[in-house]
């Protein structure tokens, strides 16, 4: 008869789990290579000793940090790496309860935190413990009903030959690879490692598609000064510099991307930001057209690494620099790195765990939801309580792709109540700097007012003289929430564009 082996399995020695007095803190007490993986979202603060999360070192020394460990997305660890006892103290983070709600409210058909049914049950100790922190934890061996993020000994290697180099060296590091290959992970890892000697760290966002840091169509540079120990839509920053391409498709329009890719290199070099490292995240279009997209980036960037994840070894893009130089005529050198991607290891999947778990459509829902979200303030509850800024249509132009000139009123008609691009254009190009994006909330046909909500702040905003129609929707929940009835500054009638019976209050934009 076949041996039947144990699916999950404990470790032979576990951390030590103490129950303060506090309500919601927890203490746990690791020795070298004991750790847990969290699901859901936790406050952090080392008490004795240090620990590594995600790349990123957190010692008694350091302020609380905050992290976001999503079973979609892979689940984070901690623990102790080290010879040195370890004393953690978890505490149930502010951010729980305000994104359990919000994500109800606002993106109802998932939730990323959520902790139930998701494994074993463990002790009753350690039950009552979860429920104090509003998080869980995984103390198998192997993945259970999660998948893990793994950090495998080439990330290690390489991160650390990043930190051996001089202070002054000029570190570009380009990641290319397939879709779902893990690049993104990988790059918060570096960057996470990086910030342990350098203060900021440059990103330049070459991904149309699905950027880091903002909503997808852009072109942008980032200064991250702050661990990135989450999904993308837990850490969305406002750009340095970003460009609109004006879709997620690049075939659309190659000649405006490769046009896009050379004014930002430009714009940073142009700015002292030699003596930090600067990490490339590029698309995962690697094949025909997109290999060649990928080479006119590495001779417009000119890294000195290249990183290529893998899923196998027979992958190869041939990103050798002779190969380029060959293909764009260029004189590129750098250090080529093949990684082979964790993304499908067996120690990082689990069992039960559905590939593509979050289709598109709820993916772009989520990241729009969590952009606009930092519209709310502290005393904010739903989105139709936010102040919106009102400017007229007589001082702001208004484009929309493939369409020809319309009347003032088609042009408010096509913009109310989608989400807009806050461009700052010029005459003398066609390219257009995107400052961020906006919703706009409602119009007023006879007087041309325009009231948009944008998480934008004031002084950005005064540059912005074009608004553009964005492909992307919000979710329809977004202003129709439970216990409201008619929102502020909403179309509440087809034939009603400006509800007058509400009292409204608005913010200046110009």
């Amino acid at each position: 008869m076949k041996q039947i082996k144990p699916i999950f399995q404990l470790p032979q020695t576990l951390p030590k789990f103490y129950k303060s007095s506090a309500s919601e803190q927890v203490l746990i007490e690791f020795n070298k290579g004991e750790f847990v993986y969290v699901v859901g979202i936790v406050d952090v603060r080392v008490l004795i000793g240090e620990i590594e999360v995600l790349g990123f070192t957190i010692s008694a020394d350091s302020p609380t940090t905050t992290l976001y460990s999503s079973g979609f997305h892979g689940l984070i660890s901690i623990g102790s790496n080290s010879e040195q006892k370890v004393t953690v103290l978890l505490q149930k983070s502010s951010h729980t309860s305000m994104w359990q709600k919000f994500m109800k409210d606002y993106a109802p058909s998932f939730s990323m935190f959520d902790i139930k049914d998701w494994r074993l049950i463990p002790s009753k100790l350690i039950l009552e413990l979860e429920k104090d922190l509003g998080c869980g934890f995984d103390l198998s061996i192997t993945p259970m009903s999660n998948q893990r993020l793994v950090i495998d000994e080439q990330w290690k290697g390489f991160s650390n030959d990043l930190l051996n180099r001089p202070i002054n060296q000029k570190i570009k590091v380009l990641l290319a690879g397939y879709k779902k290959s893990g690049k993104s992970t990988l790059m918060r890892y570096f960057i996470n490692r990086c910030l342990k000697k350098w203060k900021k760290i440059l990103v330049l966002d070459l991904d149309i598609g699905q950027s880091e840091f903002t909503m997808p169509g852009c072109v942008s540079a980032f200064i991250v000064d702050t661990p990135l120990l989450g999904p993308n839509f837990t850490h969305m920053l406002q750009p340095f510099k970003s460009y609109f391409f004006g879709s997620t498709d690049v075939t659309s329009n190659i000649p405006l991307y490769h046009k896009i890719v050379k004014i930002i290199v430009k714009d940073i070099e142009n700015i002292d930001l030699n003596c930090i490292p600067c990490f490339i995240n590029t698309m995962g279009f690697v094949e025909g057209s997109g290999l060649e997209i990928l080479y006119n980036i590495l001779s417009e960037t000119k890294p000195s690494d290249v990183i290529q994840l893998k899923f196998d070894e027979r992958q190869d893009l041939n990103l050798h620099s002779e190969i380029v130089n060959d293909n764009v005529e260029s004189t590129l050198s750098y250090d080529l790195w093949y990684f082979i991607s964790t993304v499908k290891n067996d120690s990082a999947r689990a069992p039960q765990f559905r590939e593509n778990i979050i289709n598109k459509h709820d993916l772009q829902h989520l990241i729009t939801t969590s952009y606009f979200s930092r519209c709310l303030g502290c005393t904010d509850i739903y989105f139709s309580d936010v102040v919106p800024y009102k400017i007229n249509f007589s001082n702001i132009s208004i484009k929309i792709n493939d369409v020809e000139e319309l009347t003032k009123a088609e042009y408010l008609k096509t913009i109310n109540t989608n989400v807009i691009v806050l461009c700052v254009s010029k005459a003398t190009t066609d390219l257009c700097e995107c400052v961020g994006f906006g919703i706009v909330r409602n119009v007023n046909i006879s007087t041309g007012d325009i009231y948009v909500v944008t998480p934008v702040a004031p002084d950005i905003l005064n540059h912005v003289n074009q608004f553009r129609l964005w492909i992307f929707k919000y979710p329809p929940s977004t202003f129709y929430s439970i216990g409201t009835t008619n929102s502020k500054y909403c179309n509440v009638k087809q034939d009603n564009f400006f509800n007058e019976n509400v009292a409204r209050h608005y913010k200046v934009m110009l």
